[in-house]
């Protein structure tokens, strides 16, 4: 049975954002909006771009998984191979775990800023997330709004940790390749010419 990844996205923890506080010494109406951000997280161009770069490695990651499971099924008592594919897999989780909070991080505090931003904009005392609402007109509901200023954000995703070391195996496989093509660089010594024969010169000058 092969092994799949099952890494929930959890980029709509966002949701628990809180409410924007009206800053000290700015002069705004009384008055309370309401933004749904698991809509946010999920229909925003920057979301989207979060939730791809995030399958985008898993992917990756399950390939590797899978070529190792491939070997494995055709030699099943190999504990060299049965060690590999565990280092992999909880390397591999390790690794999507921090990528998925840092995409959250950038998502979260970029959210952040425009939803301050927009609520001072528009002179409102508090932005709250819908999921903290009991109940709330539609007129109150800025999601649209919202999902429109971050779609102008320029974000961008990129990897914060290095890919998983490679195995023993193929380090011992490189190592033996360089040190094959280190050994044909090297010229061929050239074979030593014999010492001449100082009897024979002797008797040549007399």
């Amino acid at each position: 049975m092969k092994i799949r990844y099952l890494f929930p996205l959890l980029l709509f923890c966002c949701c628990l954002l809180p409410a924007c506080q009206q800053g000290e010494g700015t002069e705004s109406r009384p008055g309370l909006a309401i933004v749904d951000m698991a809509r946010v997280m999920r229909d925003s161009e920057p979301g989207k771009a979060g939730v791809q770069f995030l399958e985008a490695m898993q992917a990756s990651m399950q390939q590797e998984l899978d070529t190792i499971q491939q070997k494995l099924e055709k030699d099943a008592d190999n504990e060299a191979l049965q060690l590999e594919l565990q280092q992999v897999l909880m390397t591999s989780q390790q690794r999507i775990q921090t990528e998925q909070q840092n995409v959250v991080t950038i998502l979260y505090d970029t959210a952040q800023r425009v939803i301050n931003s927009y609520r001072e904009q528009q002179g409102f005392s508090v932005i709250l997330a819908a999921e903290a609402a009991a109940a709330y007109s539609t007129s109150a509901d800025v999601t649209n709004a919202i999902i429109a200023e971050l779609n102008k954000q320029d974000i961008s995703f990129k990897p914060v940790t290095t890919p998983p070391a490679k195995s023993e195996a193929d380090a011992k496989g490189e190592d033996a390749a360089k040190a094959e093509n280190k050994a044909d660089a090297v010229p061929a010594a050239k074979p030593e010419q014999p010492a001449p024969d100082s009897k024979k010169d002797s008797k040549a000058g007399q």
